[in-house]
């Protein structure tokens, strides 16, 4: 996208879009912890349920790691503690130039952060933008965070982009949103959201160099 001239509000996602994201390391922390083989614990996690759920503020942190800790099969002598740690390990050190790009987008657009995530990952997320950026929190960056668990609603249901235009008051055809999903950024459009897909050739410094 080259003409920003209409638009007056961004919206972006959250991993690997500000944050970069291996999901490969938690598979294989998994499969340290449990003993299986990392194939079988990528199969597990495709045919699990309860990590939706964990998004969709179904179910909470105690629930999500006892439903962990029986899909992995591993007992007592595995600490909660090493259950997260495992589950985070996927969230890797957010680039200083993309933090900094953020706060210069701030004085010329309503900035927001719309994001299908859970709130362990939020929790170490905000210790790790500490840590790359001395940023304290997401919500320095932003003038409005929206986490899936707390909407109740995950991407690309069309329902969670409405429900962010009307809390703000944004008109679609002056909104940018950026994700990695290409379905999410179907589901952008159809409520008639301008859209940009990131990907891994192609980040948001890239795509927004002439914003």
């Amino acid at each position: 996208m080259n003409d920003f001239t209409r638009i007056k509000n961004i919206i972006f996602d959250l991993g690997a879009v500000i944050i970069p994201i291996d999901f490969e390391k938690t598979f294989d922390a998994f499969a340290l912890l449990s003993k299986l083989p990392k194939e079988s614990v990528k199969k597990k996690y495709a045919d699990s349920s309860f990590f939706v759920d964990f998004e969709k503020g179904l179910i909470g942190n105690f629930s999500f790691l006892q439903q962990l800790r029986a899909l992995l099969g591993v007992d007592k002598t595995v600490t909660d503690q090493q259950l997260i740690d495992a589950w985070n390990t996927l969230l890797l050190p957010i680039p200083k130039e993309r933090i900094a790009r953020i706060q210069s987008l701030a004085s010329k657009y309503r900035l927001f952060l719309l994001s299908n995530t859970n709130p362990i990952h939020i929790h170490e997320v905000q210790r790790i933008l500490y840590t790359s950026a001395q940023v304290d929190c997401l919500e320095r960056l932003f003038e409005h965070t929206w986490y899936s668990y707390d909407l109740g609603l995950i991407k690309p249901n069309t329902s969670i982009y409405e429900e962010v235009l009307k809390r703000k008051s944004l008109l679609p055809h002056e909104t940018l949103f950026l994700d990695d999903n290409k379905d999410n950024i179907e589901g952008a459009a159809r409520v008639g959201i301008q859209t940009v897909h990131v990907t891994e050739h192609s980040t948001f410094l890239e795509l927004l160099k002439h914003a």
